[in-house]
């Protein structure tokens, strides 16, 4: 299946999530808009997402932070737990997290099985969307 490619975005600077995750700022980091996305935050990442951060190219990033997270959960069911919250963000926030949504597919790579682990719900998620 092939969609085209949303116009590329990216977020903000690192320094707002870093501080408010308290996470440290290497020199390399520079060029970032995240390093650090911890799968035993995901709650707090999508609590600040609402509460905390206003800025859209923070919310971005902060989306990115969160995708990784869920990604990188110990096991496919907490992995499916968090996505209801994260699949409401998304919904909510389509426009702009659109880009994110679109790589996270990763439709270049016909192995479902050789993809991120949250592929397959991003790539359902995205195709209803198309369809609306």
């Amino acid at each position: 299946m092939s969609f085209q490619e949303p116009k590329f975005r990216c977020g903000g600077n690192w320094d707002e999530l870093a501080n408010l995750f308290d996470y440290e700022i290497s020199p390399s980091d520079q060029d970032w808009t995240y390093t650090s996305a911890e799968p035993n935050k995901i709650d707090d990442y999508i609590h600040a997402y609402d509460t905390k951060v206003k800025n859209e190219d923070t919310k971005f990033s902060l989306m990115e932070m969160i995708l990784q997270a869920l990604t990188d959960q110990e096991n496919g069911k907490l992995m499916n737990e968090k996505w209801n919250d994260v699949e409401a963000l998304l919904t909510r926030d389509f426009k702009l997290h659109e880009y994110t949504i679109y790589y996270w597919c990763s439709w270049e790579n016909d192995d479902i099985n050789d993809c991120w682990e949250i592929t397959p719900l991003i790539r359902n998620f995205y195709m209803k969307a198309q369809q609306q």
